[in-house]
């Protein structure tokens, strides 16, 4: 798998990390809270809502699950693409490739936080985002570029 495709695989895990764990969150604060059992005639007939515990127990337990499991998957990756993105010399193009692949930021807040000095920045807003785009796809490049050269053998040189 190519760098470029580690990448977007890891930020598409990052991105499902993070929608599980806001829906843990929200199942979390669904949770009733501990009441005292109710034996009026109405609840002993049937009369109240059926409790949904144990199924919300369950979607807890399941995502937590697959949750841990995800977890294990980053930290394998993360490292190694760490030290990779780490090895560009553009500390911009680190910048790049942190904010969008690890932090998850969108290209509009990179853009802000690399050009927002820029006396035009408003008015060339859109120049911007796609400077950013450029940034992104360069250090990829230097990035797919330097695998290859790593996997390709060098040949002897023979001295005559």
């Amino acid at each position: 798998m190519s760098i470029k495709d580690r990448l977007n695989t890891h930020r598409d895990l990052l991105r499902k990390i993070q929608h599980l764990e806001r829906q843990l969150e929200d199942l979390r604060e669904d949770l009733p809270l501990p009441t005292t059992i109710d034996l009026s005639r109405a609840s002993v007939q049937g009369g109240e809502k059926s409790d949904h515990l144990p199924l919300k127990l369950h979607q807890i337990e399941t995502i937590s699950r697959e949750l841990d499991s995800l977890y294990v998957l980053r930290d394998q990756e993360h490292d190694e693409l760490w030290k990779t993105v780490h090895s560009l010399a553009s500390v911009t193009e680190v910048f790049v490739l942190r904010s969008h692949h690890f932090s998850l930021q969108p290209r509009e807040e990179i853009a802000r936080q690399l050009f927002e000095n820029e006396e035009d920045f408003k008015q060339r807003r859109k120049y911007y985002l796609s400077r950013v785009s450029q940034l992104r796809s360069r250090a990829i490049r230097k990035l797919c570029n330097a695998e290859q050269a790593k996997a390709k053998p060098r040949k002897a040189v023979q001295s005559i």
